[in-house]
C-alpha cells in the first residue's frame, strides 16, 4: 500500500558540509495509518538550530580525525592476534590498545568464553535483580580474593559508577572530583546534583585543596579520583590521600582504577591499592575490559553492606543487561592467572617495556607530561592543525597512536 505522504512538521534541519541534510520530524503528529510507507518529504536546506549540544567547532574537530583515520575506525583484520592491525588495506602497530598484559588472546580465556558460550547460549537475558549463570559468582568470588575485599559486578565500568554513586551519596554530601577525573565518573556528576549534592570540582592531584574543604565541611565529603589517569598517564598520590583520610573523618574516597587494575600489585589489585592499601572510607572501583582481558566493572568495598545496597537498588544493577556468558568466562579464566604464580612473571616482563619506553623517549628527547612507571604515555603536541600533521605522519609511518583533542 502506498500512501499520498502527508505534510510533515519539520523541526530542525541538520547540514554539515558534506554530509546529506536530513528532517527532524515529530512522528507523534503523523497519523498512525500514514507511517505503513511513505516517500520523503521535498527539502530545501534552510539554516536551523543544532540538535545536539555539542559545540559545532568540537564536533567538526572530531569529524576531521575520523576522516583523516585517528579515529572511528574499523579494523580489516578477519582475525586478531598480536599487537598489529590492518586499516585501509595496510597492516600497521597497533599502539591503541589498553590490553596491557596482552591476555585478551591466551587461549585459556577463548577457550573459557566458548565452553561458557556453549553451556549458557550468546546471552542470559535477565536482570541481576532476578538470576543469573553461576559464572557470576565464580567471578565474584575470584575477584574477591584478588582484591581481598566484596565486590560486586556491573557491565561496565561506567556502569558500576551509575549503580554505585547515586546509592552512596546523599543530598547532604558534598563531592569532589578531580579535574582529570576519567569521564565516565564526570559523567555521574549530573545525576549527583539533580539528587541535592554539591559538586565541586578541584585542580588535578590538589589534596590541599580536598583537606581544607573537607576540614571546614560539616557533613561527609567525597572526593571521586582515577587511580592512573588514563589522559596523562600519571598515578594518584596515594600516600598523601591517605594521609587525608586519616586526618579527616568525614572523609571518603571513590578511586577508579580501570586502568591500573591486572598489570600491577599483588594478585593483580592495582597500584593504587598496593600502595594506599585499604581503608573503612575507600571504594574503589575496577575495569575487566583493559589488562583483565574480559569484559565488566566492579565496584569493591571492605564494607559488605554497602555493596549490598548498590546491588539491590542500584539502577544499572536492578535494570541493567548482564555481562555475556563467553565474557564471564573469560573473565574467570582471566582470575585464575591472576591468582597464580605466573601472574609476576607477566607484570615484570611489563614493567621492563615501561622502562624502556621512558628511557629511550629521554634519549629522543621526546618530552612525556609525567614518566612514572606505567603503560600510558601522554605527549603534548599543540593545536588541532598540529596535531592532525604529525598524527598523520605517525600514521603513514606505520604506527597507530590515540590521539585527543580537548
Amino acid at each position: 500500500m502506498c500512501l499520498t505522504p502527508p505534510a510533515l512538521p519539520r523541526q530542525n534541519l541538520v547540514t554539515d558540509g558534506d554530509w546529506e541534510a536530513r528532517s527532524v520530524v515529530n512522528y507523534q503528529s503523523i497519523p498512525a495509518q500514514a507511517l505503513i510507507l511513505m516517500s520523503p518529504p521535498a527539502m530545501t536546506p534552510t539554516p536551523a538550530r543544532p540538535v545536539t549540544r555539542v559545540p559545532q567547532g568540537f564536533l567538526e574537530q572530531s569529524l576531521l580525525g575520523t576522516r583523516l583515520g585517528f579515529n572511528q575506525q574499523v579494523i580489516e583484520d578477519e582475525t586478531f592476534a598480536g599487537s598489529t592491525i590492518v586499516l585501509r588495506g595496510r597492516e600497521i602497530a597497533n599502539f591503541g590498545l589498553c590490553s596491557y598484559l596482552g591476555i585478551s588472546d591466551d587461549p585459556r580465556l577463548i577457550e573459557a568464553g566458548v565452553d561458557a558460550l556453549r553451556r549458557y547460549g550468546s546471552g542470559y537475558s535477565s536482570s541481576l535483580a532476578y538470576t543469573s549463570l553461576p559464572l557470576y559468582h565464580d567471578l565474584r568470588e575470584r575477584l574477591s580474593a584478588m582484591l581481598d575485599a566484596s565486590v560486586l559486578v556491573a557491565g561496565t565500568t561506567t556502569l558500576a559508577h551509575l549503580a554505585a554513586l547515586p546509592v552512596m551519596v546523599t543530598d547532604r554530601d558534598l563531592v569532589l572530583i578531580d579535574g582529570l577525573a576519567h569521564a565516565s565518573l564526570q559523567g555521574v556528576v549530573p545525576t549527583l546534583s539533580a539528587m541535592g549534592a554539591k559538586v565541586e570540582r578541584v585542580r588535578h592531584n590538589d589534596i590541599d585543596r580536598v583537606a581544607a574543604r573537607a576540614e571546614e565541611t560539616p557533613g561527609r565529603v567525597w572526593y571521586l579520583i582515577d587511580g592512573l589517569y588514563s589522559m596523562h598517564g600519571d598515578l594518584a598520590p596515594a600516600a598523601d590521600l591517605r594521609r587525608a583520610l586519616d586526618d579527616h573523618d568525614n572523609l571518603w574516597v571513590y578511586c577508579d582504577d580501570a586502568h591500573g587494575f591486572g598489570w600491577s600489585g599483588l594478585r593483580g589489585r592495582g597500584w593504587f591499592l598496593e600502595t594506599h592499601g585499604w581503608h573503612d572510607h575507600l571504594v574503589m572501583s575496577f575495569g575487566l575490559s583493559k589488562s583483565f582481558g574480559a569484559l565488566g566493572g566492579v565496584v569493591a568495598s571492605r564494607d559488605p553492606s554497602i555493596l549490598a545496597a548498590v546491588a539491590v537498588t542500584g539502577g544499572p544493577m536492578v535494570f541493567g543487561g548482564p555481562i555475556p556468558p563467553a565474557s564471564l568466562g573469560a573473565g574467570v579464566a582471566s582470575a585464575d592467572i591472576h591468582l597464580s604464580d605466573e601472574l609476576p612473571s607477566l607484570q615484570d616482563e611489563l614493567l621492563e617495556k615501561i622502562r624502556f619506553v621512558n628511557e629511550y623517549a629521554e634519549e629522543l628527547g621526546l618530552e612525556l607530561f609525567d614518566t612514572d612507571l606505567t603503560p600510558l604515555w601522554y605527549v603534548q603536541i599543540g593545536g588541532t592543525n598540529t596535531t592532525a600533521s604529525i598524527v598523520a605522519r605517525v600514521l603513514k609511518s606505520g604506527y597507530f597512536v590515540n590521539v585527543a583533542v580537548y
